[in-house]
């Protein structure tokens, strides 16, 4: 049975309760008819309603994993888990974003070979790749072990384990997407894994075990590999009854043509959303990386909000543009993008109300991160003053237009933090951070409204931004 808002009100809470939870429900989002807007405004409930859980989830296992493991082994942690994020992303090579646009094609034109055929090579192949790249990474670690510092390099050789599945779960991301399953594309990786490590670590610190950041690589890669391997067993079972039996079908013309600028667009992406972290780390203690990352996750509870947006609108967005129905496009991209911003607002000023409280449980030490969320906040609505415009250009095709402006996005960004972080410290981290992502919503509202003429500012009308032209 497929997650959603309703089935889990229906499920725990009282009949009455339920029935009137219900019907607010139905006014945000009616029950789903294949194909039409209320399909979508579900599935945005759904992916909505799983991000606002795992949000908190993720917040609280950071808070007791920092006060578990201290400032220090805290630090360690979370830079080398963020380099697993991000290699994990970048070594997907772009299919995670490109079997939505292609199993979307695929099932329009009733190829269910070439579906077969994707859905299989997509895992195997970033899996076998990965996999190579992370036995690499670490001979050459192996060879020249000065290149880290030396309590990083156990946790690192620990945390590859992660690497090749981790990209197997990204792929898996993207399948459920492309069906309209937001509860496989968000649980197991935003809930099942996060919470898979509080529970091994909380067990570890039960019985009296070192809380060190090589036992909580060892948590991670336990909770990647089953929540990825429980993942793929689930989208088989639903794919067996949806997509008919053929023989499969390789495309890789095709397959690499398109992931190709994916592959940019999601790399730039990645290392803009967490270059500042791994720069953080590269220039201060631990300690300082502790401070700044929690900060950081304070703010996730406003991101969530972006991201839950982009995996709603992703599927509409592409059958939208597809089908060439532009005046439907452009009402729908307006009200994503105002939902988007208006959230995003609300979350904000809810998260500085409470900023310094949130940061206190992390430790008595994390309060020092509270005047950098003024700063970070401006960049994160920033980012939502323009929804999810990446999204948008990806399904529209214009891959390459969105490897542009990440890619002068990351530049910046590099740049700011390489110079201010030596100086400022987290300070610094924020300040080039915030700056970059105003960067990267001016030039993408720029890029959607030439490429194609859609105003994707969450002030503009619904209308086609070439008629006022």
């Amino acid at each position: 049975m497929s997650l959603s808002p309703r089935s889990l009100i229906e499920r725990y809470l009282p009949a009455g309760p339920a029935r009137r939870l219900a019907t607010v429900l139905d006014r945000v989002a009616p029950p789903a008819s294949p194909g039409d807007a209320a399909a979508t405004g579900h599935i945005a409930a759904s992916a909505f309603f799983i991000r606002v859980f795992s949000a908190g989830l993720a917040y609280v296992s950071q808070m007791l994993l920092a006060r578990w493991m201290g400032g220090f082994e805290y630090g360690v942690f979370v830079v080398v888990w963020t380099l697993v994020i991000t290699l994990g992303v970048v070594f997907a090579f772009g299919l995670e974003q490109s079997v939505i646009t292609l199993l979307r094609k695929y099932s329009h034109d009733g190829d269910h070979g070439a579906a077969r055929g994707l859905i299989l090579a997509s895992r195997l192949y970033t899996f076998v790749v990965s996999g190579l790249i992370a036995a690499l990474g670490c001979a050459i670690l192996w060879l020249r072990p000065d290149l880290v510092s030396d309590y990083r390099l156990v946790p690192i050789f620990v945390a590859a384990v992660c690497l090749p599945i981790y990209t197997v779960a990204e792929i898996q991301d993207g399948i459920a997407v492309a069906q309209g399953w937001p509860d496989l594309a968000l649980v197991p990786t935003f809930v099942a894994r996060p919470a898979t490590i509080l529970l091994l670590m909380a067990a570890a610190f039960a019985v009296g075990l070192e809380m060190t950041a090589v036992n909580a690589c060892w948590a991670a890669v336990i909770a990647t590999w089953s929540a990825t391997l429980g993942q793929s067993v689930a989208i088989g079972r639903r794919l067996a009854a949806v997509l008919p039996p053929a023989p499969r079908r390789y495309d890789f013309a095709l397959w690499v043509r398109l992931s190709a600028p994916m592959f940019l667009v999601d790399s730039f992406l990645v290392l803009l959303n967490s270059i500042d972290i791994l720069l953080v780390g590269r220039y201060a203690e631990p300690d300082r990386v502790a401070v700044y990352f929690a900060t950081v996750k304070t703010l996730a509870l406003v991101h969530f909000v972006y991201y839950a947006a982009k995996v709603a609108s992703a599927k509409r967005f592409a059958s939208l543009w597809h089908a060439d129905a532009q005046a439907e496009l452009a009402a729908f991209v307006a009200e994503m993008v105002k939902w988007t911003f208006w959230a995003s607002l609300a979350m904000s000023i809810g998260v500085l109300i409470v900023g310094r409280p949130l940061l206190s449980l992390f430790g008595p030490t994390f309060t020092e991160g509270f005047p950098i969320l003024f700063v970070l906040v401006l960049g994160v609505l920033a980012r939502s003053s323009v929804g999810p415009a990446e999204t948008l250009l990806s399904m529209a095709g214009q891959q390459t237009s969105s490897a542009s402006v990440y890619g002068l996005t990351l530049a910046v960004s590099l740049l700011l933090n390489s110079l201010l972080i030596p100086i400022y410290g987290i300070w610094g981290a924020a300040v080039g951070t915030t700056v970059a992502m105003i960067l990267e919503s001016v030039v993408l509202a720029m890029v959607v409204r030439r490429r194609l003429g859609l105003n994707v500012f969450f002030l503009a009308t619904a209308r086609r931004a070439s008629s006022s032209e």
